[in-house]
């Protein structure tokens, strides 16, 4: 979604309703400032709020999405449109999750493998248990890193030859 598209789209559908940032803030229940960093392209509203900004603006949410006015005969095709884009987009949030999850997986195994490999258990069974029992996590986040790994690259590949 283009933040900058929909900033603008945001600011003349609510200058056509004759309203200040203020009271269109009012409306939604947030500042002037917020309404100016989405007019402006800096972020995008809560999506909370997006129902109510196409009430209070009188456009449809295809419309707000989109960051245009949409002619009444093209509706159907660009929800559609709509609908594929925000399709895609969850599909790349879920990919990003699963490669985060992986990458912590295999930062906390290094972080223990370290650890491990600096600290010298004593004599005590409980040192030595603690010893053991760290190098176990570093193994078991370790393997679950490239478990993760190995998920998001095979399941996003289907994906996207089944794009192709």
């Amino acid at each position: 979604m283009d933040t900058q598209k929909i900033g603008r789209f945001i600011a003349e559908a609510r200058k056509k309703k004759n309203y200040t940032q203020a009271e269109f803030g009012e409306y939604l229940n947030v500042t002037d400032k917020a309404v100016s960093k989405w007019e402006c392209g800096k972020c995008l509203p809560d999506s909370s709020l997006f129902e109510e900004i196409s009430k209070v603006l009188e456009v449809s949410m295809n419309e707000l999405l989109k960051g245009e006015y949409i002619e009444q005969e093209n509706v159907e095709i660009e929800s559609n449109k709509t609908i594929n884009s925000l399709l895609y987009e969850i599909q790349k949030l879920k990919r990003n999750e699963s490669l985060i999850g992986a990458l912590c997986a295999i930062s906390i195994s290094f972080i223990t493998a370290i650890y491990s490999a600096i600290w010298q258990p004593g004599r005590k069974a409980y040192e030595q248990f603690f010893s053991g029992f760290i190098e176990a996590i570093s193994g078991c986040c370790l393997v679950l890193g490239i478990i993760l790994i190995f998920y998001t690259w095979v399941k996003y590949s289907k994906k996207n030859s089944n794009k192709n």
